[in-house]
């Protein structure tokens, strides 16, 4: 990765990216702190940065003046740093199937014969980490290339070889034969012996494919936004004008047939086009302090219409109160979206969902969520259907725009997607998990918040006096020319005093000595955006009434409580709003 790329990642990429290297260093912190040889680890002036517990057990906090072998190593969180390993001399030797090294070492020590990789030793707990006991290592003689993946064992094997050939040692990555598990290894090879430790990084590899999804999803909602927002513009123009056409050409005329023919594929275009900007929108609403049964409790009748009837959805009650940061009615939107897709996964009769929740500790970046430690709410959607494999679990969250022939699977990927970006603006996060047979498990994350003072306070809202339509002033502000051309042409019409600027330098300059009692004026404007020319606006005019509109909501702020209008919207809808806008 260029250093030029570290500025287009966001916090939540960075934070991901820590988390792997926790991750990475967890696993060996771990070995080394059940080794059963003291080892420490201090900085130049001999101050104790880490022991492990045969240290603690043997010196406690101190660090004897002699008796170790003093190895220089370079701290991971300072490349010009130098720290001190300390071994003690002589190490106490652990021979291999002497039962040395811990049953509980999470890591699998191995030694296996150089020309025929028939294993000699195996110590560790084998049949935990991989799920073959130690007896069947040593008594299988192909077990060495069998305990490797298929897709992942001519690599694995090529690279082996290379080192038994020329000597040394060699790391690889690879899944264990069962698929489920990843694994590290490295190996050396010294004379006719093969010495190996394995650790499980499935953990590692979750959170890998998290950072991955996390900036696979940040390029797909920039480009689904722009492309949104292009293609809304110049459908705005046509689906206006072929309206005005329809409406200008009688009922007889061979021409309104044509005209009607470009309307319908406008629409048809538009459908798609809203698709696209209901994926980008990244605008979900403030989290607030929520009781997360109650609102599952609320949800109940909702969440069984989204499992369908052939489905029973159960909620496992929990009594204790759990508080989240959330917003109630989007909660509603992804828990829905989730039991939708949970029943995708149960095709059979009397199929199950049920739905749990809790509270979970994450005490380090080892969940399978790239999430901080720290106390979540946690919301369990489990179902007993026939599971996927992991080709299919890994897109789950993968948005699909269109799919011909099958617009219900299209919708359903598209609300996952959206379920996963919305958890993830509140400071949550989604994880899911399936195994063929055994059916499939969503489970949400919110942050979790005391219980005191749960209740949503919402802002009072001040209405001010009615206002008429008569005569209104109304000044449109639009880029595009041709969308403010066919705005002017439908406000005069309705007899409104239109004025229209191409910026918001130049409406603020048209707005000075002029009674404006509207404003419509699109979000994304060159220069200063319309939610900036709205305030500028408002502080001469408090009681100018703003029409926000956008081809795209994606990453633009309009106000709280703002009047908006999606394009491409029908004149008729355009002349309503215009109404409501006014007299509210």
């Amino acid at each position: 990765m260029e250093r030029a790329d570290i500025g287009l990642w966001s916090a939540k990429d960075v934070a991901r990216l820590l988390a792997l290297l926790e991750a990475q260093l967890g696993y060996y912190r771990e070995i080394a702190s059940a080794l059963p040889i003291p080892l420490a680890v201090v900085s130049k002036d001999r101050s104790i940065l880490w022991t492990n517990r045969a240290f603690r057990k043997r010196f406690g906090t101190r660090v004897p003046d002699r008796g170790f072998t003093e190895i220089p190593v370079r701290a991971w969180h300072d490349e010009d740093e130098t720290e001190t390993l300390l071994v003690l001399e002589p190490p106490q030797q652990v021979s291999a199937g002497s039962g040395g090294v811990p049953n509980d070492l999470p890591a699998i020590v191995w030694q296996a014969d150089a020309e025929t990789l028939e294993f000699r030793s195996v110590e560790g707990d084998a049949e935990a980490t991989l799920g073959y006991p130690a007896s069947h290592w040593l008594s299988d003689p192909q077990f060495f290339e069998e305990r490797i993946h298929p897709d992942d064992r001519a690599a694995t094997m090529a690279l082996y070889r290379r080192v038994l050939h020329t000597g040394g040692e060699a790391s690889s990555e690879y899944r264990a034969a069962s698929g489920t598990l990843w694994c590290r290894e490295t190996i050396r090879v010294t004379g006719d012996t093969v010495t190996g430790v394995i650790t499980n990084i499935t953990g590692r590899k979750q959170l890998e494919r998290q950072l991955l999804s996390a900036g696979r999803f940040e390029a797909l909602y920039g480009f689904a936004g722009r492309l949104a927002h292009d293609l809304n513009n110049p459908l705005m123009i046509v689906t206006g004008y072929a309206e005005e056409l329809m409406q200008a050409l009688k009922p007889s005329d061979p021409l309104r047939q044509e005209a009607g023919e470009i309307l319908g594929a406008a629409r048809r275009i538009s459908g798609i086009a809203a698709q696209l900007t209901e994926f980008a929108r990244r605008q979900g609403k403030p989290a607030s302090r929520i009781n997360v049964g109650d609102v599952l409790v609320n949800l109940r009748s909702k969440l069984a219409a989204a499992a369908g009837e052939r489905v029973a959805v159960e909620l496992t009650a929990n009594p204790e109160p759990i508080i989240a940061m959330a917003d109630p009615g989007q909660l509603g939107e992804v828990l829905t979206a989730v039991v939708a897709g949970a029943r995708k996964s149960t095709p059979r009769e009397r199929a199950r969902i049920t739905v749990t929740w809790d509270v979970e500790t994450i005490a380090e970046h080892l969940s399978p969520t790239a999430l901080a430690a720290g106390k979540y709410a946690r919301i369990t959607v489990r179902d007993d259907g026939h599971g996927l494999d992991a080709e299919q679990a890994a897109g789950v969250f993968d948005p699909v725009l269109s799919k011909t022939g099958d617009p219900a699977s299209a919708a359903a990927a598209l609300a996952l997607a959206r379920a996963y970006s919305l958890v993830h603006e509140w400071g949550g996060d989604i994880a899911f998990a399936s195994e063929p047979g055994k059916g499939s498990r969503f489970t949400i994350y919110l942050p979790l918040v005391e219980p005191e003072g749960a209740a949503v306070v919402r802002p009072a809202v001040h209405a001010e006096p009615p206002r008429t339509t008569e005569s209104a002033t109304i000044l449109v502000v639009e880029d595009e020319a041709g969308i403010r051309e066919l705005i002017r042409k439908i406000l005069q019409r309705e007899r409104y005093r239109v004025l229209e600027a191409g910026s918001a330098e130049e409406a603020l300059a048209m707005a000075q000595g002029q009674s404006i009692d509207l404003l419509i004026t699109d979000v994304m404007l060159p220069g200063i955006h319309g939610p900036e020319l709205a305030r500028r606006m408002q502080q001469s005019a408090p009681r100018l009434k703003t029409l926000f509109i956008s081809g795209f909501t994606g990453e633009e702020k309009v106000p709280a409580g703002a009047r908006f209008l999606a394009k491409p919207f029908t004149l008729g809808t355009l002349l309503e709003k215009v109404r409501e806008t006014l007299r509210g």
